[in-house]
């Protein structure tokens, strides 16, 4: 493994924190080549280098940021370079929230946006701008300095940067080389403070100084031990205006996944930090306190499921999907054409649930089988047939090709069946 120039990530310990994105692409800068082949150069020869490989090429630059596992292969693999410390890597992204928070569609942006007030104060400062790690999230649609909505596109061509082809100057624009760094016509002045989501902000900078993971189900016993509080001085009707009832039930639970959306929402309703509700309010001194009478924000609210849930109706419903003639469907699924959520199912209907998701599982594994299956004999008879339309010898790639658009079945099933056959 080559060492790589020493190349500090920007704004540790702060909530202006620079995004693992942004620091790859000012790290293949200086090293004269494009993120892309940086990355490719240091997986060369390394364990799932192949893996890593395909991870990346199946998500947008963007993504790099996100708590998942392409993300700590990448950030491992830069660490063992040694231009920065892995500890830091991980704080330039959401590494932090994986154990404890589970993942949602329409949390992380899909394109790289950026405030050129920010960019122009950061060339002022630093001499270079960079991209923070807030601006990753979808729900940071404002800048939280300079009120100005955050760009996704060049004010003067129009286009998108595309990170993966190179991107050697933040304040430039990579396809007309036109200033990114100051602020036009085009930008929008926006006041409300709500589109700037400071608590998400402020949450990116607990994990800039972060020394290890927020635990997981933390946030699940803060929930369980406030329902405990209220219950106990008869205050639950209090905490129910704040935190309606089924999500309190629901919350509480031990195992029951939580969004960030949903603890942007929990926190709020509590009068407690994101951060602090995800490590249980280990340092939140707040004595039984259940949120000002200020309505939640627009931008928090729940999209769905709104009004009471009749507990006999929705178990005789649940028992009518265990009819064997019925298709089993996912927890999820069932809930939304029940319009209800998987928590409250569980809540009302524990036993139904269990038996319908055991059900599920259990078609699912049915069903990979026979995929599987179809899949080997599709492979026997598209070698034994082979000498029919070829003459060259027999190919996996062509092969495999061939197979998908004959038989519908995933590439993944069928290129693993070939390996089986071949090896």
């Amino acid at each position: 493994m080559q060492t790589l120039l020493p190349l500090a990530l920007e704004g540790v310990g702060t909530r202006s924190i620079e995004a693992l994105s942004s620091y790859i692409c000012r790290l293949a800068t200086i090293h004269g080549t494009k993120p892309g082949e940086l990355l490719t150069h240091l997986a060369h020869g390394t364990d799932n280098s192949l893996r890593l490989l395909r991870g990346l090429r199946a998500q947008t630059y963007s993504a790099l940021v996100r708590p998942n596992t392409t993300t700590e292969a990448v950030v491992k693999l830069i660490a063992r370079g040694h231009a920065e410390s892995h500890q830091n890597l991980e704080r330039g992204t959401f590494l932090h929230l994986r154990q404890t928070l589970a993942r949602a569609q329409g949390t992380y942006s899909n394109q790289i946006r950026w405030c050129p007030g920010c960019f122009h104060e950061q060339l002022l400062d630093q001499g270079h701008a960079y991209l923070k790690l807030s601006w990753f999230l979808v729900a940071v649609s404002v800048c939280d300095i300079h009120r100005i909505a955050l760009r996704d596109c060049c004010p003067h061509c129009g286009h998108e940067p595309k990170p993966w082809r190179g991107w050697t100057s933040f304040e430039q624009c990579p396809h007309c080389e036109g200033r990114l760094d100051l602020i036009t016509s085009s930008d929008t002045k926006i006041l409300d403070s709500e589109p700037a989501a400071c608590d998400l902000v402020d949450l990116v900078g607990e994990i800039a100084c972060a020394t290890q993971p927020f635990p997981a189900g933390k946030a699940n016993r803060y929930i369980a031990h406030r329902f405990e509080e209220a219950w106990q001085q008869e205050r639950e009707q209090e905490l129910w205006k704040k935190l309606p009832r089924d999500e309190c039930l629901r919350y509480q639970l031990d195992g029951e996944p939580i969004t960030l959306a949903v603890a942007r929402r929990l926190a709020y309703r509590l009068e407690i930090p994101i951060a602090d509700l995800l490590r249980g309010g280990a340092t939140s001194n707040r004595a039984f306190g259940f949120a000002s009478a200020v309505p939640l924000p627009t931008s928090m609210q729940s999209a769905h499921r709104n009004g009471s849930i009749d507990s006999a109706v929705l178990v005789k419903q649940l028992r009518l999907l265990l009819d064997p003639a019925s298709e089993p469907l996912s927890l999820r699924e069932i809930a939304r054409r029940l319009n209800v959520s998987v928590g409250a199912m569980r809540y009302h209907a524990p036993l139904a649930v269990a038996k319908l998701a055991e059900r599920y599982k259990r078609h699912q594994r049915v069903a990979r089988m026979e995929k599987q299956s179809a899949a080997v004999s599709a492979v026997l008879d598209g070698i034994r047939n082979w000498h029919l339309s070829e003459t060259a010898p027999i190919a996996n790639k062509t092969l495999l090709k061939r197979l998908m658009k004959t038989t519908g079945l995933p590439k993944e099933v069928l290129r693993k069946a070939i390996k089986d056959y071949r090896r």
